[in-house]
């Protein structure tokens, strides 16, 4: 298990060829909280939708199992994510399935596209009154239910507008020269950093026998399903970088490291959790930390 600074040492390690690669959208900023929705906006986004909304929670009625919806308009389409604790599909894995709100079918062709835990697909936004007044949103498997609660989504749909319809700040500031449609500007590399961490942290709760709470792996695949998107282009690597550096479990007396990992990855943005590891230059002097575990 590697001490905190040395995971954000790894990660900057693998950022130079990781930002080369990417063209994806840049950083988001928060924007509100509104009733449970965490309303986000795309940084130097310029279309008429900038914004996401994201609701996570962990499910008292299935083991406190990790859930999350994530909720954004794309022109006259809606994209729509979601996110199981207890899914493992294979990335980029086609699924057809039905979509219900509440009891009532949603009669539009959908194609789900799998990774991971998450689900995710594009919607034409004439669902979206049926979405406002629906209060869970549900997969019908041929074998059992999905079901995604969406409290308020009302609520947090008219934050998400008011996003979308906020100018940008400083966009009349000084002329410069704006990034053209087809290579917008890439994930910073605080954020690409954040998203490393993300991976491993996703990993040992997945792989390791480390205590945790339903709300902490929420928030843990909440902070992912939101960064996921812009890393799409570089995820692979990232992936292969990190499996190269070697995989294992936390040692008993480095899981209170994890759990500070895992707390500042949750409750901080990207941007403040590169910045508060590299705050803490003592904990890589750790004398008892093992040379080779890493996360």
């Amino acid at each position: 298990m590697r001490t905190l600074p040395t995971l954000a040492v790894l990660a900057a390690g693998l950022l130079p060829a990781l930002v080369a690669q990417s063209v994806s959208a840049a950083e988001r900023q928060p924007f509100e909280v509104v009733k449970g929705w965490e309303v986000e906006r795309t940084v130097g986004d310029t279309s008429a939708n900038p914004c996401i909304m994201t609701h996570a929670y962990e499910d008292k009625d299935d083991n406190n199992a990790t859930n999350a919806v994530v909720f954004a308009l794309r022109g006259s389409s809606a994209a729509l994510v979601l996110v199981y604790q207890g899914w493992d599909f294979d990335k980029e894995e086609s699924i057809k399935v039905p979509l219900f709100l509440d009891k009532k079918p949603i009669k539009v062709k959908t194609n789900w596209i799998g990774d991971g835990k998450t689900l995710r697909t594009q919607l034409p936004d004439s669902v979206v009154p049926d979405l406002l007044a629906a209060k869970t949103v549900i997969l019908r498997f041929e074998d059992s239910d999905a079901d995604f609660r969406i409290p308020d989504f009302a609520a947090g749909y008219e934050s998400l507008r008011r996003c979308d319809a906020t100018p940008a700040k400083a966009a009349a500031a000084a002329p410069q020269a704006a990034p053209t449609p087809a290579q917008p500007p890439a994930p910073s590399e605080q954020r690409i950093a954040a998203y490393v961490i993300g991976l491993s942290v996703q990993r040992v709760l997945k792989e390791c026998d480390i205590p945790t709470t339903g709300k902490q792996r929420a928030g843990v695949e909440a902070r992912m399903a939101a960064l996921q998107p812009e890393m799409a282009p570089i995820e692979a690597q990232v992936r292969s970088e990190l499996k190269r550096n070697g995989e294992s479990c936390p040692a008993a007396d480095k899981q209170a490291d994890f759990q500070e990992i895992m707390r500042k990855f949750v409750e901080l943005s990207p941007e403040e959790l590169v910045a508060a590891l590299e705050k803490q230059p003592a904990l890589e002097k750790t004398p008892n930390a093992p040379a080779d575990p890493k996360l």
